[in-house]
């Protein structure tokens, strides 16, 4: 098997393991764990030969390390080829690297492929003049827009091709995979399954397990450090900060701004708010700068907002007010150190915030087909439900019951539940995608 990294050839496979991202896994979880515990499960990768295929999602939540690593499991390819796209000048350079590197069954990973403009033009040649018809390619990016719609003008798309989330680990991951003695008799059964009864009834205590989840989130850097050390090192917290900060970096926004607006986020959390609110603390003079910014990040999978939906229409409806989380407690956490402008001592600087609904939509994110998430609202009687996915209401209840209003609302929802604190672990864990493809 010939392999190449970055246009050089070597014949050894470990080569591939010298990654920065990858030793640093390997570390965390030791050399024999390293598969199971990838930050994406490497089944995900295995294509047919003449996909191209997309990895998007956030930097920093393993996407390099897990396709590198899928690439020394590959027992079915004459050829191997890895590349850095930032390495690369433009599309008939990308074009010509592949032309001359690709021999019989091919398996390739072009990284951060955005980097090149008109890469998708590159592989549409190569795929017209037959050159790619026993190459499995998978391209990654960390910017949704431009990858997603350039990726949509790709060849080998349909029916082979697969559009792949990188997200952060659900509660159910993580219970897998660190608890799995707990999770064990959960693991045939999601929320579909059952009812708010047989919720209530249930007499699990996870709540210390929640608790490490709203600490560390679903980040695999940050879980691992705080698995193995109980605390999330300094240099990971600033890893995510300048993630954060150098997305906004192409706009000419002073940095006091853009704390002031992190602020105003980490404030607002679990709140509908409009463009016109954030703004407010701040000394951003346009709603529409916030917006743009709000934007970027949301490209850059730092946010997510939700939009609302109304069961009687059964359709999302524009509304000035949103719910914008981050799609992490991990990266909540992070939004607050660049609120309150943190620069050492996180984990003992960092303010109070209230994690559980934003953990919870963590759930609600998927690898593959996305499903909108939304909240939804009556104009008729003013009461909000914070949580609907796959036409199911989810009330989020820390203490107190529902009001009326709102059990009127939960009703016009074909399932619901009233999740109490106790059993916000267990509806977690049932709500969220697992690796176990059965379920």
């Amino acid at each position: 098997m010939k392999i190449f990294i970055n246009q050089e050839l070597t014949s050894d496979i470990n080569k591939l393991l010298e990654d920065p991202s990858v030793s640093e896994a390997i570390h965390i979880w030791g050399k024999e764990d390293i598969i199971n515990k990838s930050s994406i499960d490497l089944r995900i990768f295995n294509t047919p030969f003449g996909s191209i295929s997309l990895l998007y999602g956030p930097r920093q939540i393993g996407k390099t390390a897990s396709l590198k690593l899928f690439l020394t499991q590959v027992k079915d390819s004459d050829t191997l080829i890895f590349t850095d796209c930032s390495t690369i000048l433009d599309k008939a350079d990308l074009a010509q690297h592949l032309s001359h590197l690709i021999e019989g069954h091919t398996t390739i990973v072009l990284d951060e492929v955005q980097e090149v403009h008109g890469w998708h033009l590159a592989l549409r040649s190569l795929f017209s003049e037959g050159k790619l018809k026993n190459c499995r390619i998978w391209c990654t990016g960390s910017e949704a827009r431009y990858l997603l719609e350039s990726g949509e003008r790709l060849p080998g798309r349909k029916g082979e091709g697969k559009t792949i989330f990188a997200r952060p680990w659900s509660f159910r991951e993580y219970m897998d995979l660190f608890h799995f003695r707990e999770a064990t008799p959960l693991r045939p059964l999601s929320f579909k399954h059952v009812n708010q009864t047989w919720i209530e009834e249930q007499k699990l205590d996870w709540s210390k397990f929640w608790f490490s989840y709203l600490l560390s989130g679903g980040i695999p850097h940050a879980v691992g450090y705080w698995i193995k050390n109980k605390q999330i090192s300094d240099s990971i917290w600033r890893v995510y900060v300048d993630w954060i900060l150098g997305t906004w970096s192409q706009l000419r926004t002073p940095e006091r701004s853009l704390t002031a607006l992190g602020r105003r986020i980490c404030e607002t959390l679990n709140s509908r708010v409009s463009y016109e609110s954030l703004k407010q603390g701040t000394d951003i003079q346009s709603s529409n700068t916030v917006k743009t910014l709000l934007d970027l990040q949301e490209d850059h999978f730092s946010l997510h907002a939700l939009a609302r939906f109304d069961t009687q229409k059964e359709k999302h409806l524009p509304a000035k007010l949103k719910k914008i989380y981050p799609i992490d407690p991990f990266i909540a956490r992070v939004w607050a150190a660049i609120g309150w402008n943190i620069r050492r001592l996180y984990e003992a600087s960092l303010p109070i915030l209230k994690l559980d609904e934003c953990a919870f939509l963590t759930q609600m994110l998927r690898t593959e087909n996305q499903l909108p998430i939304s909240y939804l609202y009556s104009d008729r009687t003013k009461s909000e439900i914070d949580f609907y996915f796959e036409d199911c209401g989810f009330e989020l209840k820390s203490n107190g019951n529902p009001t009326k209003n709102q059990k009127e609302l939960l009703k016009t929802c074909p399932q619901s539940f009233v999740i109490k604190q106790g059993k916000l672990p267990l509806m977690a864990y049932l709500v969220g995608e697992g690796r176990n493809k059965t379920q």
